[in-house]
């Protein structure tokens, strides 16, 4: 009978697992559902005290928002731990945040409730790599002169310089994530790795790494002359339906520049690219909004 039940509690959600709140709602429903014949909707939502019996699917599809107190409710419904009540209060937060400051805040609490937990399956340094600017910078720099460069020498290599300190971060940062290493004679190489995350953390990341470059690009208009840089801009009217063709674009012209520096040898600097569109002025759009429950 002990055995049962430690099967049926490794394949109970763990839900520091978990990135979107909503995704680890229906999986603890499921959960419980097959483990408890009598759970449903109905009474998950009279154990919770929700007054709508579909509170909680209404929830998971996204047509309505958790309260603070809602929370409460849920964790009491699932019969949560106080820790993963705490954790479910902070992603919700995250989730629900209105803008992308407030987001990353709560992602930075997220990841200190992680420590203690058995799986993860997103670590730190895939959020270190792209919220600091000068982490993908130093993997360029790290296979120059033979690879054996030392921290303080990488550091004074990238514009602007970053302390030797900083530079041992990135470089840890690297080997953890698999795209550097040092071979026998302790020279750095690179590898050919691939840095993915979820969708919730890739969005927190890449706008993290954005908020980092857009900045350098538009120090460089005074930093470095004009045969050192080129800065440009072009502003466009374009259908909505032809944005997605823009993007293509874009997308292949990111591809055409990629091969380029592939096919290069000699490499003696690093340069960043940031290709930016965005709207200046569009036709007003009705939102639907999504109420809450307390």
């Amino acid at each position: 009978m002990m055995l049962f039940e430690d099967a049926l509690m490794a394949d109970r959600p763990q839900i520091a697992d978990y990135l979107d709140y909503r995704e680890f709602l229906r999986d603890m429903f499921a959960f419980c559902k097959a483990t408890e014949s009598h759970f449903s909707h109905r009474f998950l939502a009279g154990r919770a005290g929700f007054s709508s019996p579909n509170f909680l699917q209404l929830v998971i599809e996204g047509k309505r928002n958790l309260s603070p107190t809602s929370v409460r409710k849920v964790a009491k419904g699932f019969g949560l731990t106080a820790k993963e009540r705490d954790y479910l209060e902070c992603l919700v937060l995250m989730n629900q945040a209105q803008n992308h400051w407030e987001r990353d805040e709560f992602y930075r609490k997220l990841l200190s409730l992680k420590k203690g937990a058995t799986v993860r399956k997103l670590r730190k340094a895939e959020y270190d790599y792209f919220s600091n600017w000068y982490v993908p910078a130093i993997r360029e720099v790290a296979v120059w002169e033979g690879g054996r460069l030392t921290p303080s020498e990488m550091a004074q290599r990238l514009d602007p310089a970053i302390t030797s300190k900083q530079a041992e971060k990135a470089l840890g940062v690297l080997v953890e994530l698999n795209l550097i290493e040092q071979d026998e004679q302790g020279r750095w190489q690179k590898k050919d790795a691939v840095v993915t995350t979820g969708a919730e953390v890739q969005s927190l990341c890449v706008a993290n790494f954005h908020r980092e470059m857009i900045p350098l690009g538009s120090q460089a208009i005074e930093r470095f002359n004009a045969e050192e840089r080129d800065i440009s801009a072009l502003t466009l009217t374009v259908s909505r339906d032809r944005l997605p063709a823009l993007k293509k674009k874009i997308v292949a012209f990111r591809k055409e520049l990629l091969e380029m520096a592939r096919a290069e040898e000699g490499v003696d600097q690093v340069v960043q690219v940031n290709i930016q569109a965005f709207p200046l002025a569009r036709a007003l759009a009705v939102a639907d909004g999504v109420a809450d429950e307390s």
